[in-house]
């Protein structure tokens, strides 16, 4: 899952689209799962440097998916249904805190 400010991607519907069917599948599975134990989550990786992030993104795709792995290892029940911000130490911009759907 990812976050953008605004309209970044307003010149592509079907991204736009996507994620938000992405949103509402990980709130249904949360919901359908929680007796199952299961935790769902959306996870915005950060921005990264790739092809759609451009070179002045933030941060590496190795940082982005390093901060990823550290919180789907450590996530817990709270977390089921969220949309989370990835933790990069130091950083105002990547505080592990839930993103506003």
């Amino acid at each position: 899952m990812s976050w953008a400010e605004g309209s970044a991607f307003a010149p592509m519907p079907a991204y736009n689209i996507s994620k938000a069917v992405l949103n509402a599948l990980t709130v249904q599975y949360a919901l359908s799962y929680t007796d199952e134990g299961f935790t769902f989550m959306a996870i915005h990786p950060g921005w990264l440097r790739t092809d759609m992030g451009g070179q002045d993104a933030d941060l590496s795709v190795e940082e982005g998916a390093t901060a990823v792995w550290e919180m789907v290892s450590s996530c817990t029940q709270t977390q089921n249904g969220q949309f989370m911000n990835i933790h990069i130490p130091g950083s105002e911009s990547y505080t592990w805190d839930i993103i506003p759907w």
